[in-house]
């Protein structure tokens, strides 16, 4: 086939077995070449294609079958003649026969993706496979259609390199394309189609006669977006209307289901095959002779039985499959693989020709081998109902077990289960049937998988993120699953309850935010309602309404940031990052989410405390930032504590602002709400605050704060200070007066805070700092500061004068 377009080839890679697809390829440059599997994709320009499709790595059907099911192969001598039949039509070319699409349907276990992998194979030997997909129910993206496309576009691109440019202009053209709005025919018409189409095919006549390439998809009924499939299916049969010439042809399996069979069965592009037509107990009995052969050459046990089974009970195994595949290839492993059953494989023959005929009762059987073991409902509960498959170690920390408690229940379930070899390999199940059983309570009974362990999941999730953020260890091994699904079990959960779960639905997204505050409030209490109440009460990009020169967040993530380190002291700060992305995952503003956090904070049950009682605190808090220990006074920075902003972030100059202007606000709530606010526990009871090793380093953090003031914020900041006295005055009446203006222990003191003169010395320079000479650092006290800046600002008395050349005065700004 020759691939032709422009005039002029430049080509800056290595060839290799394909390079014969490079010939007549003209005006696209390759940069580097990734190996997928057999297959090997392009890198253009500054980003890699393979990194901007982000393909799904285990999809095709070079795949470690042994971790990425189904493990399906055709044994020796077995399904020739349908694979005969599908390779030939493959073969034929366009110009004789258009039907360009194979649908192979037939029952559950009766080998259809053995028969996919085994075309795959063969047309990827000829260098004809343009691309293969194995959907798989339960196994994260290849159950859905999110990745479908652009896993496919991939592989096409490495199999035909001169479509790589035309896909990555779809891409730089249409930056939504794979993104949730985006359809799968969209995807496939840009990604797939139009490359294909786009490409000059030279010597039509001649190509006409070659051979076409061949998509392979198995398993399309396993994939649970039916709707995308359907309108997938109507545009690949449009597409192929439209181009009836074109060598390239797909071959689907799939069970008889209605989205597909509706929208495939009146085509004539379309060629039908019934795998029962093409199967027959001639294959089942190779497939076991050959399967009890390869078993007596890997096991001395079995090998030693010599002529077993025997031609009669062969015969009988034969006849108990039913012509099924995967009924086969499960009873198979039930006698032959090892188990702590005590039978040996002689011994388990017999029984297995006693479980009843079908899948489920082979089910049933082995399952109940393991029905005894600690844990077991709730390990094959998981393995149903988990968003994507788990490894043994990541399964046993979800579920707070301990590994070897996992492992002896798999292993006993070795017959149904894909059990690997080590602990960090997902546990997947053989068949897909499996699953059907397990959700069923008419067929499976006792072992019944009922969708309310969801919520069991969700709490499981909420369990490991509380472990994991911010512990000595890390993370732990089910983190990553945790973090990524917790919110699709909790949006299960609701299902279960009977909730609609109509995304659109505008009460949707205050149903949501009720449930997840009341997981975590009740799975992970230490932290939760505080860093919910404090995202509530403090928004620090208010601050845009400050002065401009005053250091403020760019973005709601620098606003998140600034409160992590504001709670720092109480919270540390990977619990609040988690807290605050379960929060905000998937929410349209801040604004929406507030007002929701809100409506449902006393809905909760058990309901959190009020929230107006975290304003004390956030003002407690707030002295741990405003403040900074002097542990060793000198003549030139007599104050044991006094104000200045930290240098511990870029964040801290918006912490140290946000809390100038509103930490009397929080303490004006307190003194107003908080009924166990006693006055010993306001006056008396001393913050903690950070102790700084160079205080003759300047921090002009609060001069500028002083210095910015306009007369309305001026005024404002004045009459936040006054509501705080005057709430003081309400909480310890009847003293109020005395504590106010008095000269006993009780008033307030403003005398001890003041500002020092600034000191300049050879290599030393004293900046001024606003202080006490007494170590107080108690609510009361650092109301009197405040009281003390408004004396200040009011009568006009300046902090300081002239320092390094410049004039810092309040003139301009007082009245």
């Amino acid at each position: 086939m020759d691939l032709q377009r422009g005039s002029e080839p430049r080509m800056q890679s290595q060839t290799n077995e394909s390079a014969h697809f490079f010939q007549g390829a003209h005006n696209f440059v390759i940069d580097t070449q990734y190996n997928i599997g057999q297959q090997t994709i392009v890198k253009h320009g500054d980003r890699g294609l393979l990194e901007m499709l982000n393909p799904i790595p285990d999809a095709s059907h070079a795949r470690n079958r042994e971790v990425s099911p189904p493990n399906s192969s055709c044994l020796p001598g077995t399904r020739e003649k349908v694979i005969k039949r599908v390779t030939g039509w493959a073969d034929s070319s366009p110009l004789l026969n258009n039907s360009h699409v194979m649908w192979l349907y037939g029952y559950v276990g009766c080998g259809k993706s053995a028969i996919a992998q085994a075309v795959a194979e063969t047309f990827a030997r000829r260098k004809r496979l343009a691309a293969s997909f194995f959907f798989f129910r339960g196994a994260g993206d290849r159950g859905t259609t999110s990745r479908f496309a652009a896993t496919i576009a991939s592989q096409v691109a490495a199999m035909i390199p001169s479509t790589a440019p035309y896909i990555e202009a779809a891409l730089k053209a249409h930056a939504g394309l794979l993104s949730q709005p985006s359809s799968l025919a969209a995807q496939f018409q840009r990604l797939v189609y139009d490359p294909i189409e786009a490409i000059k095919w030279d010597n039509m006549g001649l190509n006409l006669v070659r051979k076409p390439f061949i998509i392979v998809i198995d398993g399309l009924d396993e994939c649970s977006d039916k709707e995308q499939i359907s309108h997938f299916i109507d545009h690949m049969l449009e597409f192929f209307k439209r181009n009836p010439r074109i060598p390239l042809r797909f071959f689907i399996t799939s069970r008889v289901e209605e989205h597909i069979r509706t929208h495939l069965k009146d085509s004539h592009l379309v060629q039908f095959v019934n795998l029962l037509d093409h199967t027959t107990d001639s294959d089942i009995e190779k497939a076991l002779h050959a399967t009890f052969v390869l078993a007596a050459k890997h096991d001395r046990v079995v090998e030693a039985y010599g002529n077993w089974p025997t031609p009669e009970d062969l015969h009988q195994l034969v006849q108990h499959t039913g012509c099924s595949f995967i009924f086969m290839a499960t009873i198979s492993k039930f006698i032959l693989h090892p188990s702590n059953d005590g039978f040996t494989p002689m011994d388990r023959l017999p029984l297995a020709l006693s479980i009843d005929p079908g899948l489920d009762g082979l089910y049933a059987q082995t399952l109940a081998q393991a029905q005894h073991l600690p844990h077991f409902k709730e390990i094959i509960q998981s393995l149903v109902w988990v968003a994507e498959p788990l490894s043994i170690i990541e399964l046993a920390d979800l579920l707070s077990i301990e590994t070897y408690e996992v492992v002896q229940v798999l292993i006993e379930l070795h017959a149904i289960l894909q059990v690997p070899g080590d602990d960090r390999t997902p546990v997947t199940f053989c068949h897909t049937s499996l699953r059907d059983f397990l959700i069923d309570l008419r067929r499976s009974r006792y072992f019944y998988a009922s969708e309310c362990h969801h919520e069991r999941l969700a709490r499981c999730c909420v369990g490991v993120l509380a472990k994991s953020s911010g512990g000595s260890n890390g993370e732990t091994p089910a983190f990553r699953y945790a973090m990524s699904h917790w919110s699709y079990h909790l949006e299960r959960t609701m299902c279960g309850f009977g909730e609609d779960n109509d995304e659109n639905d505008p009460t949707h997204r205050k149903r949501l935010t009720r449930h997840t505050f009341q997981l975590f409030h009740q799975e992970f209490p230490l932290y939760f309602d505080l860093v919910v109440a404090a995202y509530i009460l403090v928004d620090f990009k208010l601050l845009v309404t400050k002065p401009r020169r005053l250091s403020r967040p760019q973005s709601e993530e620098s606003a998140q940031g600034a409160l992590f380190e504001l709670l720092q002291p109480r919270v540390p700060i990977g619990h609040s990052r988690m807290i605050l992305a379960t929060l905000t995952a998937g929410t349209s503003s801040r604004e929406d989410l507030c007002r929701d956090l809100r409506d449902v904070w006393m809905q909760i049950d058990p309901q959190p405390r009020p929230l107006e009682s975290f304003h004390r605190e956030l003002a407690e808090i707030g002295i741990h930032h405003l403040l900074f220990a002097n542990p060793s006074p000198t003549p030139f920075c007599t104050h044991q504590v006094c104000f200045r902003g930290s240098e511990l972030t870029s964040r801290s100059h918006i912490i140290f602002a946000w809390l100038f202007f509103n930490w009397t606000r929080h303490l004006t709530h307190t003194l107003d709400h908080d009924q166990s606010m006693t006055w010993k526990s306001f006056s008396e009871t001393q913050i903690p605050v950070r102790v700084f090793k160079k205080p003759n380093i300047k921090n002009l953090l609060l001069h500028r704060l002083v210095e910015f003031l306009s007369p309305a914020l001026r005024d404002e900041f004045i009459g936040d200070i006054k509501l705080a006295v005057q709430a003081m005055e309400r909480a310890f009446h009847p003293n109020a007066q005395a504590m106010v203006l008095g000269n006993d222990h009780t008033s307030l003191p403003v005398g001890d805070w003041e500002w020092e003169p600034l000191v300049e010395r050879k290599r030393e320079t004293h900046s001024g700092d606003f202080g006490s000479r007494r170590n107080k650092t108690s609510l009361f006290d650092v109301l009197a500061a405040f009281v003390k800046l408004a004396e200040l600002l009011g009568s006009r008395i300046l902090p300081y004068t002239d320092y390094m050349g410049d004039t810092m005065t309040l003139s301009g700004f007082l009245p």
